[in-house]
């Protein structure tokens, strides 16, 4: 069952910077990650109400803002990478996050074996030769927001765990994920603008689909798999994420890519491997 998990979340996660890039210009970064956690959050969150799913009133602050670190924060600079970027570069740099996991770990004094160093160690050149490969639409800028996105991701995955296995993946995904698009309405409404675009039929299923499928049932599955398999060994689908988003980019974008960038990539891909 954890391999259909994991395919779900592959098809659906390698799908956000592809089926987001048509939408800039047309509909600002930080709105269109509030619709989607709005979306998606309120149907997972309508789920466990239905299922009668409860979690300790002193939980909610805690999840509200591990959810933030990924809506609002994570997220969002994913969506601005892919704006300031390809959406391939986008999607193998915010790929790269079990690398920021090992990290995260051995910095608070887990154990890590040379294995999983030589991983760090061939994922961060991955991310220097895609760094320095840029091609047409890419940028310096956006690919430093793409970092940021993976770090802040790997955080919000060891984060959330916790609560994965106290409540459910799905409890506590529905609740991180709907009270976090509250506390970024409320941070628009504050300092941006939450006026409904004016899209076309088209651009508004575009919208529902990241919300109702990338923020809604692709994180229930990856937390469903990481509920069986652990958070480790979930993530490593992401070493997947770029070869499919990638190819879904080419051909249906129409991105160029180039030896140098391909080369990085599959530094990436194998660091994550091992």
């Amino acid at each position: 069952m954890w391999i259909l998990y994991l395919s779900i979340t592959l098809f659906a996660f390698s799908s956000i910077e592809v089926f987001s890039k048509p939408l800039m210009g047309i509909i600002d970064p930080f709105l269109l990650t509030f619709l989607r956690f709005l979306i998606g959050g309120s149907l997972l969150i309508s789920i466990v109400i239905i299922r009668r799913k409860r979690i300790d009133p002193k939980d909610i602050l805690s999840l509200t803002m591990i959810g933030s670190l990924n809506s609002v924060v994570s997220m969002t600079l994913l969506q601005l990478s892919v704006k300031y970027s390809n959406a391939s570069t986008a999607a193998t740099l915010v790929a790269s996050n079990p690398i920021f996991v090992l990290l995260i770990l051995a910095f608070f004094k887990t154990p890590i074996s040379k294995r999983k160093i030589l991983s760090i160690f061939l994922g961060f050149l991955g991310i220097w030769i895609i760094s320095i490969g840029k091609v047409k639409g890419d940028s310096t800028l956006g690919i430093l927001l793409g970092i940021g996105a993976s770090f802040t991701f790997a955080l919000y995955t060891i984060s959330l765990r916790k609560y994965s296995f106290k409540y459910s993946p799905l409890v506590s995904t529905a609740y991180s994920s709907f009270l976090s698009s509250l506390v970024y309405g409320a941070l628009l409404a504050i300092f941006g603008d939450i006026e409904i675009p004016s899209l076309s039929f088209v651009q508004w299923i575009d919208v529902i689909y990241l919300g109702v499928v990338v923020t809604g049932i692709a994180y229930l599955t990856f937390f469903e798999a990481i509920k069986i398999v652990g958070a480790l060994k979930a993530s490593m689908v992401f070493f997947l994420k770029p070869v499919v988003a990638t190819l879904m980019a080419v051909l249906i974008l129409g991105e160029s890519l180039t030896w140098i960038k391909v080369v990085g990539t599959a530094i990436v891909i194998i660091s994550l491997m091992i």
